[in-house]
């Protein structure tokens, strides 16, 4: 928590960056400072869930760092406060693993300063970044409040654990197959996995179907759920489903 502890202390202005696809990926951050909230990643992102967050966070700046939009509205802010303050300002960057910290900063900066990963918890050190002559970010690790609290299947719809790490990644890929059943459709998953499906059809019915339409085999030619199971976490991850 050091990090954080000098973000609290030294920095004029927070950023916090979160992935819409997931309120619990808002960082919880108490400060009397400026306060930003960024939503990245709105290429991913269902049209639904911005469209109820833009009425909700009025104020927030929903960005994609692939596409870069978003960059001037967040960059205009930045400079108004800098310009209000009359001097250099501070910028802290906070949020979880994997929800596009680094990559904020680069697409702030113009240049691939940070060092960036789609491998949640990339971000080793701490760093200050010149964005321009009036504005400095911190660039800090990502940080997982309470995450000893955390079942594992909330890690991975937090998107702050890799598939690689999951111990029981059939339990996490059923728990996003119902999130996404519930918000985009049976429909949806028939045609991104190519699968004869029904409405009533259980998720560990459709990790078995995914794992059979995609070859995905033991040696003895059992079914590899596992690697099924990962392969849904992973599609979820980056935005696929």
């Amino acid at each position: 928590m050091k990090a954080i502890d000098a973000i609290r202390r030294e920095c004029d202005v927070i950023i916090r960056v979160a992935d819409p696809r997931n309120l619990k990926t808002l960082f919880p951050f108490k400060t009397r400072k400026r306060i930003i909230i960024v939503f990245n990643k709105i290429d991913i992102c269902p049209k639904n869930v911005l469209d109820a967050l833009r009425k909700k966070y009025r104020q927030a700046v929903f960005v994609s760092t692939r596409t870069r939009k978003g960059k001037r509205t967040l960059l205009s802010k930045l400079s108004m406060i800098a310009k209000s303050e009359k001097r250099l300002i501070r910028v802290g960057v906070i949020g979880y693993p994997n929800v596009g910290k680094s990559s904020l900063i680069n697409m702030l900066r113009g240049r691939r300063s940070a060092r960036v990963s789609a491998t949640p918890g990339e971000t080793k050190g701490i760093q200050w970044l010149k964005i321009k002559e009036n504005i400095l970010m911190y660039d800090t690790p990502g940080v997982v409040i309470n995450r000893a609290r955390m079942s594992e299947s909330e890690l991975v719809s937090s998107f702050v654990i890799s598939p690689s790490k999951i111990k029981n990644p059939e339990a996490a890929a059923e728990r996003i197959i119902v999130d996404v059943m519930k918000k985009r459709g049976v429909e949806f998953l028939r045609k991104h996995y190519k699968l004869n499906l029904n409405s009533s059809e259980s998720p560990s019915k459709i990790i078995e179907k995914i794992a059979k339409r995609q070859g995905m085999l033991l040696k003895r030619g059992e079914l590899d759920l596992d690697r099924a199971a990962k392969k849904i976490i992973m599609d979820r991850q980056k935005g696929k489903i």
